[in-house]
């Protein structure tokens, strides 16, 4: 059996040179061909490839998120397929929607997933390799292997990824955005606004636990755009012996009777009027729910960093100050996102905690 394996990008690469080496490791009855080592100098790259495909029994891609859409890739599988080639989409990334991915024709191809509980089986079963203790035990040797080339390539901690993956699919924040660096994704805008409370708030509610929010006064949440986010909390509230149903979610607002007021926003006055209307429209969400009650406090010290927990993702912004000390408005700034159990994690979560411990309860 001859098989092509199609990929595009340097991860992509790694990986097609180990499933090359899985391949011919397993059985000698598979040939492999990969482009980066078995295209020779002086040879013509794009007539040995076109030769390869057409030799071919099968032709794999190397898909990843990265290269979902490379134009190379989805042109070796479109002209495998008008060959009448058996194409194998195999995803190394986890996407329940990958078809959405790509265009005709790759999108009625049936996949190998990497990330699969059955992958092994699935494996042996599309590549035709007799199932023994020794092919699985390489098999598994391969996986491992796959998985160290995915950390080194990690942009993130991964789990972050979904988080950063929905933001950077969102038009919101995608104008050259992310950027990564240190683990951290850089989004040049989106702080605060709708689009990323929704977003936030949505993810908790399907399959959170851990919402924290350092804000001031959190207009955006009580502005009833968010009735479905705060019925939930109602829902989980009202099992009083649970404690809030096993999430832990908790809200800062800046006290509307201490000094900070004075120095929280250029126009004090405007401000110190929306902080107690939306604090009033909080109080009437939360009603008379004593475990309800337990995640609202007011905080009086200065806010040097606005911090939002969602599980293991921490969302970070700094605002910037006046000549007078007044922080400039966050809402559509730059932010971050990180691993909450990253260094830089632990200083937000610690920073959170002392300012949690030290406000006073909202009632």
């Amino acid at each position: 059996m001859k098989v092509f394996i199609s990929w595009s990008k340097e991860k992509s690469e790694k990986y097609a040179i180990r499933t090359k080496a899985l391949l011919e490791s397993v059985t000698p009855k598979i040939e492999s061909f990969v482009s980066e080592v078995d295209i020779y100098a002086g040879e013509d790259v794009q007539d040995k490839i076109i030769q390869k495909i057409v030799e071919c029994d099968k032709l794999v891609l190397c898909f990843t998120r990265e290269n979902k859409r490379a134009p190379w890739l989805l042109f070796e599988a479109g002209y495998a397929r008008a060959l009448k080639k058996t194409v194998i989409p195999l995803l190394f990334d986890p996407d329940s929607n990958w078809h959405s991915w790509v265009d005709n024709p790759m999108n009625v191809a049936r996949e190998v997933n990497f990330n699969h509980p059955d992958f092994v089986s699935t494996f042996i079963n599309t590549f035709g390799v007799s199932d023994t203790p020794s092919n699985r035990k390489k098999i598994n040797a391969y996986m491992l292997s796959i998985n160290e080339i995915k950390e080194n390539f990690r942009a993130i901690d991964i789990c972050c990824e979904d988080l950063v993956e929905k933001l950077a699919h969102h038009d919101a924040f995608v104008a050259e955005s992310p950027t990564f660096r240190d683990k951290t994704a850089h989004f040049l805008t989106g702080f605060e606004s709708f689009d990323l409370l929704k977003i936030v708030t949505e993810s908790f509610r399907y399959t959170g636990k851990h919402l924290w929010v350092y804000g001031r006064k959190n207009m955006k949440l009580f502005s009833g755009n968010f009735q479905t986010f705060l019925t939930y909390l109602k829902e989980k509230a009202a099992y009083e012996h649970l404690g809030m149903d096993g999430i832990d979610f908790r809200c800062l607002f800046l006290d509307p009777e201490s000094e900070e007021v004075e120095r929280a926003h250029l126009h004090q006055n405007i401000f110190k009027l929306e902080l107690e209307t939306t604090i009033l429209r909080a109080r009437g969400a939360i009603g008379d729910n004593t475990q309800l009650r337990e995640c609202f406090k007011f905080y009086s010290n200065k806010r040097e960093e606005v911090i939002i927990r969602l599980d293991n993702s921490i969302i970070l912004a700094r605002p910037n100050f006046d000549a007078n000390g007044r922080p400039q408005i966050l809402t559509d700034s730059a932010f971050e996102v990180f691993g909450a159990m990253s260094p830089k994690g632990q200083e937000c979560i610690k920073k959170f905690e002392e300012v949690w411990a030290n406000a006073k309860p909202m009632y």
